[in-house]
């Protein structure tokens, strides 16, 4: 009967293997097409838990082994932030929502976390400024003061591997207002 030949929903770890492949291929047009896929099947809180988070786990581990090239990790990462950018878009923040500034410190280049962090805040309801990478706390005050947020989120990688970056949170709490929440 017809209904035998329905496709059955993939399986997150069928997912998970596939957006893989298509990272070491240097397949983003493809990656990009199973992420929307997938958005279908897992939903979109689904695929940030399920596929996206285990895939940066399984880049910096391939990178780190050898086994990913820059170049793939930052094609996929461009893709990654393109999906979640584009998918919390219709969350458009109604007037009076809270305000979250997003950012790296300085020396932070890996923004993903910091991408994922705004992509699920706009979801949420947040008014989202997002920042980016690498910026000084004199602009992450900067932003947070102009857009009167409530708070301020910060993606942070290896903060052990970074001398400064002690110093860097410690004068980014001296020119917040008191009682701001900061969110590492």
């Amino acid at each position: 009967p017809a209904v035998d030949r329905v496709a059955k929903p993939r399986q997150e770890g069928d997912i998970a293997e596939r957006v893989w492949a298509q990272v070491v291929a240097l397949k983003p047009g493809k990656l990009r097409d199973t992420l929307d896929e997938a958005v279908v099947s897992l939903g979109a809180t689904g695929v940030l838990e399920q596929v996206i988070v285990p895939l940066l786990h399984r880049m910096g581990d391939g990178w780190e082994s050898g086994e990913l090239s820059v170049a793939e990790e930052h094609a996929a990462s461009a893709v990654i932030k393109e999906f979640l950018f584009l998918g919390s878009r219709p969350f458009a923040a109604t007037a009076g929502a809270p305000g979250l500034v997003v950012a790296t410190p300085t020396g932070q280049l890996h923004e993903l976390g910091a991408a994922m962090v705004a992509s699920s805040a706009r979801r949420l309801g947040w008014n989202v400024t997002y920042l980016g990478a690498s910026l000084p706390a004199e602009e992450i005050a900067r932003a947070v003061l102009r857009s009167h947020a409530l708070a301020v989120a910060l993606s942070i990688v290896y903060p052990g591997d970074d001398p400064e970056m002690s110093d860097e949170l410690r004068r980014l709490r001296r020119f917040l207002p008191e009682g701001m929440a900061i969110f590492v």
